[in-house]
């Protein structure tokens, strides 16, 4: 018999199960990758082992800037290699989070919103000084095609075998842009004629960058994780055949959706893809719609339910 123990957490990421959502869109073929069922909650430990294979030799200290997840994912992998720790995060970033980050034993440095008004404060800036600074490295998720590279090699592969190879349509949230562009591009690999659709808050960037359709107003959202003022540099327009928008009261009704209706205690961002996918399915019928996601819903019980 042969031994299911692993060396590490690092070692059971993956393998999330996908479940059909056949209550919330009943007649439709619906599915949805649970993403939150990695060891460090979320889609982002995918990302971070991969991106940390790439550690420079001798490095002792590790920064980010992220809105949570990845901060997590982080500070989890660095608890397992005994790096230093630090995560830059927006002030508006669930308690939830910023103590799931801590309880690894990183540092948080809750940082001015991410509106534009304070550049030199934003969780960005603030995470670039800080590696400049303490000689740290820093991963920058958001510059990085390391991010996307994570998925085309990992997630997406993963998902196809799940699926048999039966996908029509992936519909993905877009935050940082790796997980849609890498999921994407091998899906489209695989089966040529897959249509790859992003789903973000009211008035967010990729939008445009994918159909040119202009926002209608400033961006701002209560839901984490999706959406940005500027395109990400991880993100791949040419991998996204469209993009639909979602309010952040409605986002957050499906998240509440997800819970009760499917007993699936997902993150806002979940809710905005499902959301999403409920204004998609009229000119997607009998198309078989595949998902991730990303984390759960334990992250936010202050803020969303």
């Amino acid at each position: 018999m042969e031994s299911q123990v692993k060396s590490s957490v690092m070692d059971a990421i993956g393998n999330t199960p996908v479940v059909r959502l056949a209550r919330l869109f009943p007649g439709a073929d619906v599915v949805a990758k649970l993403e939150y069922m990695n060891p460090g909650g979320s889609i982002k430990d995918r990302m971070v082992r991969h991106m940390l294979k790439s550690l420079p030799a001798g490095t002792a200290r590790v920064v980010e800037s992220s809105s949570g997840n990845t901060g997590a994912a982080l500070a989890m992998a660095s608890a397992v290699l005994g790096l230093r720790c630090d995560v830059t995060v927006p002030e508006s970033t669930s308690a939830e989070k910023m103590k799931r980050i801590r309880a690894y034993g990183a540092e948080v440095h809750p940082c001015a919103p991410d509106d534009g008004s304070d550049p030199a404060g934003g969780y960005h800036a603030v995470a670039e000084r800080l590696a400049q600074e303490g000689g740290a490295h820093y991963l920058d998720q958001y510059q990085s095609i390391l991010n996307r590279e994570a998925h085309y090699l990992d997630t997406g592969p993963e998902l196809w075998r799940q699926m048999a190879g039966e996908i029509d349509v992936f519909v993905c949230g877009i935050g940082s842009g790796g997980t849609i562009s890498g999921i994407g591009r091998y899906l489209k690999e695989q089966q040529p004629g897959l249509v790859v659709i992003g789903v973000e808050p009211s008035n967010s960037a990729y939008r445009e960058a994918v159909t040119a359709t202009p926002a209608a107003g400033p961006f701002a959202s209560i839901v984490e994780g999706v959406g940005k003022r500027i395109p990400s540099r991880s993100f791949d327009p040419d991998v996204v055949d469209d993009v639909v928008q979602v309010a952040d009261d409605v986002a957050l009704a499906w998240c509440r959706r997800l819970a009760r209706e499917e007993g699936i205690l997902a993150g806002g961002s979940s809710g905005c893809v499902a959301a999403g996918i409920a204004v998609l399915l009229p000119r997607l019928a009998g198309k078989r719609i595949a998902t991730v996601f990303p984390d759960s819903g334990v992250y936010y019980l202050s803020k969303y339910f």
